[in-house]
């Protein structure tokens, strides 16, 4: 060093024109922090000015300032599938637009290295408990799903039912006997029909699920290598408001560093893809941020929106998911 009173340093490789502004910033410094620094450390010809943008091979940091920035920064592009079994709970709030109906429940959450099991709790709709019949009956023939276990691959994506004999046998014996008896009417007969074929092998009939918004997005395949910190892909979604799916073009990138959280982060963005339902129309959108915790890789929160237009109207799906 030129100076013995100088901190120790460490010279980081610059890409391109230097960026004091930018570059600077990265290391909790002001430009005049840094290049006053960097000068100390440099040889004549790596001098540099904080008025004149100039090609550096290196610029010298403070040790300890680097460390902070690079404590801070993800060392790998991979976002791994957890190895370490978990027990969370979550919150689970969803707004649909333009119904102006919002649903929210807390659902538990294990993992092992076999299987995810999820139990639901009761859903409020609008802050209320559910009051109308056909949604009562909705809510009680969903309970027998509880717990259910799905395996999911190394992607995270959903797989199989792994104890679905389970759940059809308390069909079958338990619940389906029982809302038979007290719900009767031709529609609530209609309904229980469908669900009995439903339950009786609920793998045949994984479409349901793809149906849920919260499955969906759940058991998003999130868990891969992202070259560069960014890749693209295409998301499918289905709408119940207008009772089909929307696909869209979507990229997603990891943030390189971390949150001031701790967490890991990555934004999902896309826009819809052109179909027969929407040529000459506009376009929704996906705009998704999940966050994952830094040591385990578990999920620790889902939020943001996706939507559609259909006859110029725009149907949205706010959805977040928050770890309690």
């Amino acid at each position: 060093m030129k100076n013995s009173v100088t901190k120790e340093y460490t010279r980081v490789k610059v890409e391109g024109i230097l960026n004091l502004e930018e570059f600077s910033g990265a290391y909790e410094m002001t430009p005049e922090e840094m290049v006053s620094f960097h000068n100390q450390c440099c040889g004549l010809q790596e001098l540099l000015t904080v008025s004149l943008p100039k090609y550096v091979e290196y610029v010298y940091i403070p040790a300890d300032k680097y460390q902070n920035r690079e404590d801070k920064l993800l060392k790998s592009s991979t976002l791994s599938f957890p190895s370490l079994s978990s027990d969370k709970v979550y919150g689970v709030m969803i707004r649909f637009i333009p119904k102006d109906l919002q649903i929210h429940y807390r659902i538990k959450v294990k993992r092992n290295t076999s299987f995810t099991e999820l139990i639901k709790e009761r859903t409020f709709v609008n802050n209320q408990g559910i009051d109308k019949i056909i949604e009562q009956l909705f809510e009680k023939a969903e309970q027998v799903l509880y717990p259910l276990q799905i395996s999911a691959d190394k992607k995270g994506a959903f797989g199989q039912i792994t104890n679905h004999k389970e759940i059809k046998e308390r069909w079958k014996t338990e619940t389906f006997p029982r809302l038979k008896e007290y719900y009767q009417s031709e529609t609530t007969d209609k309904i229980l029909e469908d669900m009995d074929v439903a339950y009786s092998d609920l793998n045949q009939k994984k479409e349901l699920f793809n149906r849920n918004i919260f499955y969906t997005l759940f058991f998003l395949p999130v868990y891969q290598t992202y070259p560069d910190f960014f890749r693209k892909d295409f998301l499918e979604v289905f709408f119940s408001g207008i009772s089909r799916s929307v696909r869209y073009d979507t990229e997603y990138w990891v943030s390189r560093e971390y949150t001031k959280g701790n967490k890991i982060a990555l934004n999902i963005k896309g826009v819809e893809e052109e179909d027969p339902f929407n040529k000459n129309s506009p376009k929704g959108q996906i705009d998704l941020l999940y966050k994952f915790d830094r040591e385990t890789g578990h999920l620790f929160s889902i939020a943001g929106f996706l939507s559609t237009f259909e006859k110029n109207t725009e149907y949205k799906i706010d959805f977040q998911l928050y770890e309690q």
